[in-house]
């Protein structure tokens, strides 16, 4: 990765433990700022300026990836880890009985949660459960909203996510993941193609192919993947939209063949 946009989000994960907030105030800039620069915005040069007095950066590493990053010389090893292993959220509720619950993001409040997932304030007021066997991990449940998982997790369903730390060994190809991000459209949930290390880019995939288009997502603007281990379903999907499917590519085919055998 060699763009000051992801250099950015390497500074405020290592400066400000993730927090955009946070990181704003250092430079003296809001926090939709911060958010802009990590998302693609190019920063001025004014802001640059900022960052590279405020944190002693050397101006060349942060406009081109050259040389290193700071005169404090932290070591390339340590900012990838700083990249792509995020830290376990400290937020954990518990029950009377001092066993972990698992906090519920409702769909209504997916914009709060891309803001105020590292907030403890804010994710201690979200409501929180026990699930049998969701243990060993950290956990977190993800109200869906929408078709775009249509066939394998229906809209109004609940997706049961364990924490990823580690992004480029634990993401899997084509295993489902919340992706929080506000670049990903339709939803958290989505199947995902691992090319960080590759191409720089989660490939977001839906289920529901035919009416929503893959997404290449950068990881400078994810905040965090959780792997998806169970879904509470209300609403079973029809199979007779499966069979119609495979019904229409039998008939392709045979037209298909029908064709080739003419000419």
């Amino acid at each position: 990765m060699n763009n000051i946009n992801f250099r950015i989000k390497q500074l405020v994960e290592y400066f400000a433990n993730g927090n955009n907030s946070t990181f704003g105030q250092m430079i003296g800039v809001n926090e939709a700022n911060i958010r802009n620069y990590i998302a693609g915005t190019e920063p001025k040069f004014n802001i640059i300026e900022k960052i590279a007095s405020q944190f002693e950066i050397n101006f060349e590493w942060l406009l081109l990836g050259k040389g290193e990053m700071s005169k404090m010389a932290i070591s390339s090893d340590m900012m990838h880890e700083v990249t792509f292993e995020n830290k376990v959220p400290q937020v954990i509720t518990v029950d009377s009985h001092s066993k972990d619950n698992i906090v519920m993001v409702p769909h209504s409040l997916k914009a709060g949660y891309i803001e105020g997932f590292n907030d403890p304030k804010f994710i201690k007021k979200l409501p929180s459960y026990r699930l049998p066997g969701m243990n060993n991990g950290v956990f977190r449940m993800f109200e869906v909203e929408g078709n775009s998982m249509r066939g394998t997790i229906p809209n109004k369903s609940i997706a049961v996510g364990q924490f990823v730390e580690n992004w480029i060994e634990d993401v899997k190809d084509n295993q489902v993941y919340a992706v929080i991000s506000n670049e990903v459209e339709d939803g958290f949930i989505k199947r995902v193609v691992n090319r960080i290390e590759k191409y720089d880019n989660l490939i977001c995939k839906s289920d529901n192919r035919k009416n929503y288009p893959n997404q290449n997502i950068n990881p400078s603007a994810i905040k965090e993947i959780w792997h998806i281990k169970a879904a509470l379903i209300f609403e079973f999907p029809d199979p007779a939209d499966i069979y119609d499917r495979l019904n229409d590519l039998e008939a392709n085919y045979a037209q298909i063949m029908k064709m080739i055998e003419i000419k």
